[in-house]
């Protein structure tokens, strides 16, 4: 009985290691990350304009609040810096507007030289499973127009239909590094069907004759159909510009 005994415990003690192992593995390969952008490194793979003034190609700084989160898996949050940064740079059809607050989050806006926006993209990592969407919008309407102009804007992706919904609310002044400036404020409503089903609600704060984004907030929310079932995903912030000259 005691030599059972003591292979009974052996096997279990063996068969605990292996399932120790096999957590330790699985925790491994689904470890998340939230890893902040270095200003400099953007800086260096930026156009940007010696001395330039408000609105060039260069990089941005915004004071920011705000997170993502998702509840695939265990779940997982991603805090954003206090400090994230915006890049202007030559785009397609005119300047492409990027927002990284980290390395697994961004965001992309490309202006055309007539006033209308040709698309957009956004890219988030959880869990080390990489998300790409990127959006095309056939049927372009105008960035910005005059108080109480409304215009709606079709977008389509890989399986996605998206609706926005654009409203200009009138012209604001906001103190921008100390400095009063005349901003456009928009307000966005976005509805998404197909792979993604949600929505959520934009404002928008453009200097006046500029694509330069002095202030933009985001309330957003959808369900995604993915390999692991439906998964919900919520992102929300606010980001506000501390000076209207990109860092060199």
């Amino acid at each position: 009985m005691k030599g059972r005994s003591r292979r009974i415990l052996i096997v279990s003690g063996s068969v605990l290691g292996v399932v120790v192992v096999a957590g330790v593995a699985v925790l491994l390969a689904f470890r998340d990350t939230a890893t902040p952008v270095n200003q400099e490194d953007l800086s260096q793979s930026v156009v940007t304009v010696a001395g330039g003034v408000s609105g060039d190609y260069g990089v941005y700084v915004y004071a920011t609040t705000g997170f993502e989160e998702t509840d695939a898996l265990v779940g997982a949050r991603h805090d954003y810096p206090a400090e994230t940064y915006m890049t202007v740079q030559p785009g397609g059809c005119g300047t492409l507007v990027r927002w990284q607050p980290l390395e697994e989050r961004w965001s992309e806006w490309e202006y055309c030289d007539d006033g209308t926006r040709a698309g957009s993209s956004s890219f988030n990592t959880f869990f080390g499973t990489e998300n790409l969407v990127e959006w095309e919008c056939p049927d372009r309407g105008p960035i910005v127009g005059e108080p109480g102009d409304t215009w709606s804007e079709f977008c389509t992706s890989e399986g996605r239909e998206a609706t926005t919904a654009y409203e200009v609310v009138g012209y604001e002044t906001l103190s921008i590094g100390g400095e009063e400036v005349e901003a456009v404020h928009l307000r966005t409503m976005e509805g998404g069907t197909g792979a993604t089903v949600g929505g959520g609600e934009h404002h928008i704060w453009l200097m006046v004759d500029t694509n330069l984004i002095l202030r933009r907030t985001r309330d957003y929310t959808s369900v995604n159909d993915t390999f692991v079932g439906e998964v919900t995903y919520h992102e929300e912030y606010d980001l506000v510009l501390t000076s209207l000259l990109p860092s060199s």
